[in-house]
C-alpha cells in the first residue's frame, strides 16, 4: 500500500515535534493544523459529485438529438397529410314534434277569430234584433263559464304559482284598474261635455273590473294567460267596495 502525502507530512511533523525548541514547536503546530485543514477539504470534495467536463457534456448532447428523418419518412408524412380526412358526421336531427290534431287546429283558428265573431254578432244584433232574442241572462251566464273553463284548461297549478310568487303585476294591474280607468272616463265625459246621465254611465263603466273577453284576448295574443286570470279575479273582488268608492268620490252619489 503506497502512504497517502498528508500521512507522511504529519509524521515528519510529529517527529520534528519531539526534537524542536519552543519557538520551533509553535511552527511545527501551525504547519500540523494546516495539513489536518488541507486534509479534510480533500475529502470534502471527494465525496461532492464531479461535474462532466465539457467534453462529455458535448458527447451526451450529441448522443440524445434525435437523428434526421429519412426521405421515405418525410415522404409518407407528407402523403397522409395530403390525403382527404374523413368527414365529420353532421349531428342527429331532433325528432319531428308530433302534428296537432284537427280539433286542435280548429280551435286555435277559432279562438283566433274571435274579434271576427264579435263584430259579426253585434251587426246581426243591430240589424235584426230578435235574431238573438232567444240568448237570454242564463245562457249569457252558462257562455261565460264555458269561457273560463276553456280558459282554464289550458292552464295548470304551476301557472298560478309563478303568478303569485311575482304579486306587483298583479298589484299594478288593479291599481291602474280602479284609479285610470275612471279618471279617463270622466276626462273623456267631460271633454264631450256629455250630459250627467252619460257622464255617471261612462264613470260606471270605468269604475268596474276586467271581463272575462281579456282572458280571451290574451289567449289569442299568445300573453300570460294565468296572469290575466288573476288580474281579473282581483278586480272582480275589489269591484265590492271599489265601485262604491269611486262613484261616491267622482259622481257625488
Amino acid at each position: 500500500l503506497r502512504p497517502r502525502p498528508d500521512a507522511l507530512l504529519r509524521l515528519g511533523i510529529f517527529a520534528s515535534f519531539a526534537r524542536s525548541s519552543r519557538s520551533m514547536r509553535f511552527t511545527l503546530l501551525l504547519a500540523l493544523a494546516g495539513a489536518t485543514a488541507s486534509a479534510a477539504m480533500r475529502a470534502e470534495l471527494a465525496r461532492a459529485p464531479r461535474r462532466p467536463s465539457v467534453a462529455r457534456r458535448s458527447a451526451r448532447f450529441v448522443r440524445t438529438w434525435p437523428a434526421a428523418p429519412s426521405v421515405s419518412a418525410v415522404h409518407s408524412l407528407m402523403s397522409d397529410a395530403a390525403a382527404p380526412m374523413d368527414p365529420v358526421p353532421a349531428p342527429a336531427p331532433p325528432p319531428p314534434e308530433a302534428a296537432p290534431s284537427k280539433f286542435v287546429q280548429f280551435s286555435d283558428a277559432f279562438s283566433t277569430l274571435f274579434p271576427l265573431w264579435t263584430v259579426l254578432s253585434a251587426g246581426v244584433a243591430l240589424k235584426a234584433p230578435a235574431t238573438l232574442s232567444w240568448f237570454t241572462t242564463s245562457y249569457f251566464t252558462g257562455a261565460l263559464a264555458l269561457l273560463m273553463l276553456s280558459m282554464g284548461i289550458t292552464l295548470t297549478v304551476d301557472d298560478f304559482k309563478r303568478v303569485l310568487s311575482r304579486p306587483t303585476p298583479v298589484g299594478v294591474g288593479f291599481v291602474l284598474c280602479y284609479l285610470m280607468m275612471p279618471l279617463l272616463a270622466l276626462g273623456i265625459a267631460k271633454g264631450l261635455g256629455l250630459s250627467s246621465a252619460l257622464t255617471a254611465g261612462l264613470v260606471l263603466v270605468g269604475c268596474i273590473n276586467g271581463g272575462q273577453a281579456s282572458n280571451l284576448c290574451t289567449y289569442i295574443a299568445r300573453g300570460d294567460v294565468a296572469l290575466s286570470v288573476i288580474m281579473t279575479t282581483s278586480t272582480t273582488i275589489g269591484v265590492l267596495f271599489m265601485t262604491p268608492l269611486l262613484c261616491q268620490w267622482l259622481l257625488g252619489t
